[in-house]
């Protein structure tokens, strides 16, 4: 396989879809059921009416998984790297929210792993690129 190849047959095309398909997951969760993805991200739903804030936070990650899918169909190795690195705050931001504000700090759990997971996914997609 060639250095520059970045399509199914690399592992890190795949560790990108994880982060793809778990978007599209909660994106589409986040409008269909606002009140069960709140509490999956860490936070008690307070009121019925605030489920718009739910939407703004479900089309935020559908827009990911969407755009994130839309360079892996392109085979865009390099800005798949430079869009997870720069997309790595939003789950910083949010497991600190989580902390500040959640009774039961256990979901934040969930958003540090993803910063980690980025983080490695990223530093492999840059081991890659270097040697295209």
């Amino acid at each position: 396989m060639s250095p520059s190849y970045w399509g199914p047959k690399a592992v890190t095309f795949w560790l990108v879809g994880v982060v793809t398909l778990l978007m599209l997951y909660i994106g589409v969760e986040g409008f269909l059921t606002p009140e069960t993805a709140i509490q999956s991200f860490g936070l008690p739903l307070q009121d019925a009416s605030d489920k718009s804030v739910v939407w703004i936070k479900a089309d935020r990650d559908l827009f990911m998984g969407v755009f994130l899918l839309a360079l892996m169909g392109l085979r865009m190795r390099k800005a798949s790297m430079v869009f997870l690195l720069a997309a790595t705050g939003m789950p910083v931001v949010d497991a600190t929210v989580v902390l500040q504000h959640a009774l039961d700090k256990t979901p934040s759990w969930i958003h540090i792993v993803t910063v980690v997971y980025m983080l490695i996914v990223s530093w492999m997609l840059y081991q890659q690129e270097k040697k295209a």
